[in-house]
């Protein structure tokens, strides 16, 4: 086989689906040939790196019968087809835009698609991070210097009078948890640059949770998953790992950060809102 010849039937070798009297010819040639080598290496490095980095979404039933179908539909249409005439054109490599490239592009947004939807949703960048990152970054180094608050009571007033009480020590620890960039708003604690709050560690269990203030302004709290609990509507984030429930109070957007799950999370809100 030439060159142009293994190209073409290249993706059917990875796939394992080539016919069985081809698959050693295309895998001694592959192995002797340094271009076809090449592009084979790099179609399986391609491969690698989508399942690699992607999730995986299985897709639902009825979505899944529907591209069965369309495919199918695809196929009846290539056979009903009968050219008129028949012009030679000069064999290309791979075709870009053939069924089976559209086929393969559907697969990928499948596997991705959620992905997508949740960074485009949670990335909106202030000073090149993002507010959702800013909170992690202020949670963990929180959490790294013992920051605790103990108090079990409601969230309003308590986080303030807490911030006013311990405003030297949050300055002296950490440029990410100073009050010195952080402004009073109508007796709340926010920062006029769209970033978190100083953290408040609150212990559950085990487990440690920080509590930020977050000025919504240009923060769109709207375009995160959104779920309710009785009459509250709370926003679900996620980053490096962490999970993010936010929710509005009074006016006050507070956002609450942990490694524990989402349920758990929400559970401990709920207990957090002012009454």
């Amino acid at each position: 086989m030439s060159c142009t010849e293994i190209i073409k039937h290249l993706y059917e070798f990875i796939d394992n689906e080539v016919d069985k009297s081809n698959y050693l010819t295309i895998k001694r040639h592959i192995e002797h040939c340094k271009d076809c080598l090449q592009r084979y290496e790099f179609e399986k490095g391609i491969r690698a790196m989508i399942k690699a980095h992607c999730i995986n979404v299985t897709a639902p039933k009825h979505l899944h019968h529907k591209i069965l179908n369309g495919l199918n539909s695809i196929d009846l249409e290539n056979i009903k087809q009968t050219p008129e005439k028949v012009i030679p054109i000069p064999k290309l490599k791979h075709k870009l835009f053939s069924a089976r490239s559209y086929a393969i592009a559907a697969s990928i947004l499948l596997l991705i698609g959620g992905g997508i939807f949740y960074y485009t949703g949670y990335v909106v960048n202030t000073d090149s991070s993002s507010i959702v990152d800013n909170v992690v970054k202020n949670h963990v180094n929180a959490v790294n210097n013992n920051l605790v608050f103990n108090e079990n009571t409601s969230v309003v007033g308590n986080v303030n009078k807490y911030f006013d009480n311990n405003s030297n020590r949050f300055n002296k620890i950490s440029p990410q948890v100073s009050l010195e960039k952080v402004s009073v708003v109508g007796g709340v604690p926010v920062n006029l640059f769209g970033t978190t709050s100083p953290c408040v560690i609150f212990k559950k269990g085990g487990n440690k949770l920080s509590l930020q203030i977050v000025r919504a302004g240009n923060f769109k709290i709207k375009n995160l998953e959104r779920t309710q609990i009785g009459p509250k509507e709370f926003y679900l984030g996620n980053s490096r790992g962490f999970n993010s429930v936010l929710w509005v109070d009074d006016g006050v957007t507070y956002c609450l950060t942990s490694d524990i799950n989402k349920n758990d999370m929400l559970n401990f809100a709920t207990t957090l809102i002012s009454r």
